[in-house]
């Protein structure tokens, strides 16, 4: 009679008998403690235990959005204020706070996030934020009418290129880069359209690294880099991305068009997302002879801007 074997290492096998021809489940540790059998492992052998654990994760973390909703509306705010699109890149604290409570990253913040009283206490930290994002949108608007009336008292107008050049950022992540870029567009005298994730005045770290600049160039926002794309196309520009890819033109030998012109730069790792890339009418990317293949985002669009501005100056 077969029996049943545990080995040191924690495994199980009937001897002698092929496991196949039991249609035996994928062999499981034996743990002394049920509960430390990660919920991925039991999915295989045991459906109907994890699909209890996963309810019951669900069930916690659906029992936290309900209590911090309620909480939150003792202060006069919705999850719909704080995340509806276009979204305020001042309201990204906010929304991260509430993330962190609702779905915690780790055991740790899980076991914090349980606590009684907690979702008090996260309602209390969000309204801060928001409070604190509403005050600096003010400061904001009284910065952007200071900085109009010293252009109109020293007569100092931004000069927008002729025919219109506008950079789509599609979710950059580095308020640097977007500070740099804003700082090249208001030198040529481009506009700038903030896609997605993209930080943008007056987030303080944008406005540390624009100066000025934040203040100066022309921006308008939108929920993706697609939207933004497909948009600018409705409106007549030709819209161009900068990114390598099998079928991009060289910057340097390439002529831009006369008209209207949009450049699409994205993200620092991931590069133009694949949806807006395919609405692009072209591609472009900058020839590199070294031993890497890429340039800074910031850099690479300040490149693509004085490029168009000089073909346009002759």
């Amino acid at each position: 009679m077969n029996t049943l074997v545990v080995h040191p290492k924690g495994h199980f096998r009937l001897p002698h008998v092929s496991r196949c021809a039991l249609a035996l489940p994928p062999r499981v540790p034996v743990q002394a403690d049920a509960r430390r059998i990660p919920v991925a492992g039991l999915c295989a052998t045991f459906p109907l235990i994890a699909g209890r654990a996963r309810t019951r994760r669900s069930a916690t973390a659906e029992s936290r959005n309900q209590a911090l909703q309620f909480e939150l509306l003792k202060h006069g705010i919705t999850f719909e204020d704080l995340d509806r699109p276009p979204h305020d890149p001042l309201l990204y604290p906010a929304v991260r706070c509430c993330k962190a409570f609702v779905c915690p990253s780790n055991k740790h913040a899980l076991e914090v996030a349980c606590r009684p009283g907690r979702a008090v206490q996260v309602a209390n930290d969000v309204a801060r934020l928001v409070r604190d994002a509403q005050k600096a949108s003010a400061e904001w608007t009284e910065r952007k009418e200071a900085q109009k009336n010293i252009q109109d008292t020293e007569r100092i107008t931004f000069k927008p290129l002729t025919p219109p050049l506008i950079l789509v950022l599609d979710c950059i992540r580095s308020t640097r880069n977007v500070g740099s870029l804003l700082r090249s567009c208001a030198l040529v005298g481009a506009s700038v359209v903030f896609c997605g994730i993209t930080p943008a005045p007056p987030m303080p770290a944008v406005l540390k690294s624009a100066g000025e600049a934040a203040a100066l160039v022309p921006s308008s926002f939108a929920v993706s880099g697609k939207d933004a794309v497909l948009r600018l196309q409705r409106e007549g520009f030709q819209v161009w991305a900068l990114e390598t890819t099998s079928h991009a033109k060289e910057l340097e030998t390439t002529e831009f068009p006369d008209g209207p012109l949009a450049l699409v730069l994205g993200h620092e790792s991931y590069g133009v997302s694949a949806s807006a890339l395919k609405a692009c009418d072209e591609h472009v990317c900058i020839t590199t002879v070294g031993i890497k293949n890429s340039l800074n985002v910031a850099v690479a669009g300040s490149i693509a801007l004085f490029e168009v501005a000089e073909q346009r100056s002759q």
